[in-house]
Parts: C-alpha cells; structure tokens; sequence
C-alpha cells in the first residue's frame, strides 16, 4: 500500500492541455483550481479509472520528457515513459486511488517557477484502505511540470485539519 501511496504522490504533480496550460496563474498564495499542478492531479484522478489512461503521450500534455518524480528523496520516475510505467504498475495493484482536490494548502514562487502543496492521498489496495500526507514542491519550465520533489507519510491529519 505504502509503495502504491508514494507513487501516487509523485505522479500527482506531472500533466494539462497546451492551452490549459496558459491559463496558469502566475503566482498564488492560497489552493486554487487553475493551476498546472490541480489539473494534472484533476486529470491522474481520471487517468487512473482508465485502463489505458497513463501513456507517454498523455504525460507530456503537463510534462516536459525529461520530467522527473522523486519521493521521499528517491527517484521513482525520469521521463514520461517511465512515468506512464510506474502508474501503470499502481493500477495493477490499487483498486481505487484519489488525490484530494483542491489541496489541503498551496503557493507559488514569486517567481511562478514553483508550486508548494501539501495534499492528502486515498487508496484502497486488497481491500485494505490507505491515506497519505503529501508535502512538496513541483518545479516548473516553460508552462509544465519538470520536477516533482514529495515528502509523503502515511497517514490521515489531526485535529488541527478539521
């Protein structure tokens, strides 16, 4: 479950349109739905129920080719074809997968070359259900995702959350 989790993660931070893409704000200092990071969440939550729904080809509409994903510190995936494999193992493996949308908390940069998230994960694997904490930041380059650098713990949050 945890793998399948920080996979996830990671994965919730890599794809959107080309003219989505220009509808980024520039820079935000609270969650909003508009950004490159949501929609390629948005769209990863829609990705997953299909099982043909992560391909090279779909990353690169929010990813660069060269896109990397680390987690916890390790790289799961460099570069949309391997990104679009790992997914593609989380579905063999979890029956349900959400990212929560909007986030928990999120920010840009000033620059806008940056969006820091903290963000909540579901998971359901062998019947067994999981939650994940997700904090991090995705870099951007030219309008995509190049970058997602996650810290994720498994988990639900305290009372501080409600």
């Amino acid at each position: 479950m945890k793998m399948i989790l920080i996979g996830l993660a990671g994965i919730a931070s890599l794809s959107a349109a080309p003219a989505a893409l220009a509808q980024s704000p520039a820079t935000f200092s609270a969650p909003v739905s508009n950004d490159v990071l949501s929609r390629m969440f948005g769209w990863w939550n829609s990705a997953f129920k299909d099982p043909k729904g992560f391909t090279p080809e779909a990353f690169l509409q929010y990813s660069p080719d060269d896109a990397v994903m680390r987690i916890n510190g390790v790289d799961r995936a460099k570069g949309v074809v391997s990104l679009a494999e790992h997914f593609r193992v989380i579905q063999t493996r979890a029956s349900a997968v959400e990212i929560k949308l909007p986030f928990v908390e999120a920010f840009s940069s000033p620059d806008g070359s940056k969006i820091f998230t903290y963000h909540l994960i579901d998971a359901v694997e062998n019947g067994k259900a999981g939650h994940e904490m997700v904090m991090g930041y995705a870099t951007l380059r030219g309008g995509k995702i190049s970058k997602i650098d996650f810290i994720s713990l498994e988990g639900i949050p305290g009372p501080f959350m409600k």
